[in-house]
């Protein structure tokens, strides 16, 4: 077993650290170290029985001291970036991916990646680095998804679709085939995704359609 520490001590944390107790009663694996995170407040507190270490600048030193590696717990894809460009060194980005998941092994998943219970990923389907699919996410066949994307609880992204870098899907989004999803778009919560959407867009609604904000 190696230990491992989780950026990021909000509630996504909290799951993030449940993700890795389920992959323990599997096969143990982890000792989980603690938590890291910016907040004063939190610093010195526990978080479901797990201590909260102190900043996240403290990365290198503890994997060096402890070889432990890391996972961000963050959904936000900005912060997630931001975490890794701050550490361009630190090279022990773990993958976490449940138990429960099924993933076909004609697709490849990218490191740093967080994969929670219940997804699916179909074959020939590529997921790029720091990629966060939540609870029951259902990815189809032959998908490309960039870094740093998030896509939440209960979405369905169709075949042939493609995601481009820092994307955020909200919950139980709907994206139909061959639909590309542009680097920053943002698709709001229960969406139906039926026509590309831009980089840089907020798009919402059944269909989608792009918000206009006065």
């Amino acid at each position: 077993m190696k230990g491992i520490v989780i950026l990021g001590a909000g509630d996504f944390g909290k799951e993030v650290a449940w993700l890795i107790e389920e992959i323990n009663k599997r096969e143990p694996r982890y000792i989980i170290l603690g938590y890291l995170d910016d907040s004063e407040l939190k610093i010195g507190t526990s978080v479901n029985g797990y201590e909260v270490l102190g900043p996240v600048s403290l990365l290198p030193e503890i994997s060096r001291k402890q070889g432990a590696s890391a996972v961000i717990a963050m959904q936000d894809v900005d912060a997630r970036k931001k975490l890794v460009e701050m550490f361009p060194d630190f090279n022990a980005w773990e993958t976490l991916v449940h138990p429960s998941v099924n993933i076909s092994d004609r697709s490849s998943v990218g490191k740093g990646c967080v994969i929670c219970v219940g997804g699916n990923i179909s074959c020939d389907t590529r997921i790029g680095d720091f990629c966060l699919f939540n609870i029951s996410v259902t990815m189809g066949h032959d998908c490309e998804v960039g870094n740093f994307v998030s896509i939440m609880s209960g979405s369905c992204v169709s075949g042939h679709v493609v995601i481009e870098n820092c994307a955020y899907l909200a919950t139980n989004c709907t994206v139909v085939p061959k639909m590309r999803v542009g680097e920053h778009a943002v698709v709001g919560a229960g969406s139906v995704v039926i026509r590309n959407v831009k980089a840089g867009t907020t798009v919402m609604g059944v269909p989608a359609k792009v918000l206009r904000f006065f």
